[in-house]
C-alpha cells in the first residue's frame, strides 16, 4: 500500500512546499537574473531542486527499506546523489568554478562505478571478451573509464539543457514513464519501478509551477542530481543487457542538441563550460517564439520518441534509426525556424 500512497502524498506535498519555497528563494536572492543570453525577461526564483531532491532521496529510501530492496549498492548511489546535491546547492549560491564542479562529479560517479564493478565484470565477460582478445584487467579499466565519461557527460548534459520553461520537467517525466513501463514488463529491476513513480509524482507537481511562464526553476541543485539518476538508469540497463536502446531513444533530443552544440562551440573555439544560448531550442526562443510554442513542438517529438522507444523492444535497429532521423530532422527544423 505504501508504494501507491507515497506518490500521491509526494505530489500534493511537493506542490504545497514549492509554493512556499518561491517567496523564500526570492528573499534569499536565489533568483535567475535576466541577461543578454537569457531566455527570460524577469526575475525567476531558482532552486526547486532544494526541495525535490531531498524528497526523492527520502521517499525511495523509505520505499526501498519497506520493500527490502535497499541494498548496499543503492545506499552508495543515494550517497553519491546527496554529494552532488550538496555541492550543486553551494554552486547555486556561490558559483563554484567549472573545475571544482567537475571534480565533484567525477568523485560521485567514480564511487558509483565502483559499486557497479560486479555488473561491469558480467558485461565484460558476456559482451566484450568474446570478441576482444586482450588482458581482462585492461579491458575492465577501459570500460570503467568510458562509463565514467558517459555518466559525467549525462550529468552536465541535463545542466546544459535546463534553460527553458518546462523542458527538463517533460524530459524527466518521459524517461520516468518509460522506466516504469520497462520495469512493469520485467526488463528493469523493481527498484526502478518505485524510483520512476516517485519521479513522476515530483515532476508532475513541479511542472505545475515550471510550465510556461515558469514561476520557479530547477537550478543546478536539481538538474545535476537528475542527470545523475538518468545516467544510472541508462548504465544499469546497459550493464545488465537490459533495455538500453529504448532509454537512448527517449533521450535522443537531449543527446543530439547538447552534443552538436558542444562540437559547434569547440569548432568556434568558445569555452564549452561557459553559460551560453547556442542550443537549438534557445535559438528559436531568441528568434521570437514563446516558451509555450517551443515546448509544444518538443512535446510532439517526445511522444514520437516514446512510441519508437517501446517499438524498439521488438524492432531495435529500425526504431533506433528512425529516432535518429526524426530527431536530427527536428533540430534542422528548429534551426530553420530560428533563421526566419
Amino acid at each position: 500500500m505504501i508504494v501507491f500512497i507515497t506518490p500521491l502524498i509526494l505530489y500534493l506535498l511537493c506542490i504545497v512546499a514549492l509554493k512556499k519555497l518561491i517567496p523564500f528563494l526570492t528573499r534569499m536572492s536565489l533568483v535567475d537574473y535576466p541577461t543578454k543570453r537569457s531566455n527570460h525577461f524577469s526575475l525567476v526564483p531558482k532552486g526547486a531542486g532544494i526541495l525535490i531532491v531531498p524528497l526523492l532521496i527520502f521517499s525511495i529510501s523509505i520505499i526501498f527499506f519497506f520493500k527490502n530492496i535497499l541494498t548496499t549498492q543503492w545506499i552508495i548511489f543515494v550517497l553519491s546523489l546527496a554529494i552532488l546535491y550538496s555541492v550543486s546547492l553551494i554552486d547555486d549560491i556561490k558559483n563554484l568554478s567549472a573545475s571544482s564542479r567537475l571534480f565533484v562529479h567525477f568523485i560521485s560517479v567514480a564511487i558509483s562505478i565502483f559499486a557497479l564493478k560486479n555488473e561491469i565484470m558480467f558485461f565484460m565477460e558476456n559482451n566484450v571478451l568474446s570478441w576482444i582478445n586482450h588482458d581482462p584487467l585492461v579491458i575492465f579499466y577501459i570500460i570503467c573509464g568510458v562509463l565514467t565519461v558517459l555518466w559525467i557527460w549525462i550529468i552536465n548534459l541535463f545542466n546544459f539543457m535546463d534553460g527553458m520553461d518546462g523542458l527538463t520537467c517533460i524530459q524527466v517525466l518521459l524517461l520516468a514513464i518509460l522506466t516504469n513501463l520497462l520495469s512493469v514488463f520485467g526488463l528493469l529491476s523493481e527498484n526502478f519501478q518505485h524510483l520512476s513513480l516517485v519521479l513522476i509524482s515530483l515532476f508532475l507537481a513541479f511542472f505545475k509551477l515550471n510550465r510556461p511562464p515558469a514561476k520557479i526553476f530547477l537550478g543546478d541543485v536539481g538538474s545535476i542530481p537528475v542527470g545523475f539518476i538518468t545516467g544510472l538508469i541508462l548504465i544499469k540497463a546497459l550493464l545488465n543487457d537490459g533495455p538500453f536502446i529504448p532509454i537512448i531513444i527517449v533521450l535522443m533530443f537531449y543527446f543530439f542538441d547538447s552534443t552538436i552544440t558542444l562540437f559547434n562551440r569547440l569548432i568556434k573555439k568558445k569555452k564549452i563550460m561557459q553559460a551560453h544560448s547556442d542550443h537549438f531550442y534557445q535559438k528559436i526562443l531568441r528568434a521570437g517564439q514563446t516558451h509555450n510554442q517551443v515546448l509544444k513542438k518538443i512535446i510532439v517529438l517526445f511522444i514520437v520518441l516514446l512510441f519508437l522507444a517501446m517499438l524498439s523492444l521488438t524492432f531495435p535497429l529500425s526504431s533506433f534509426l528512425f529516432s535518429v532521423i526524426i530527431t536530427l530532422s527536428f533540430l534542422i527544423y528548429l534551426q530553420l525556424l530560428s533563421k526566419r
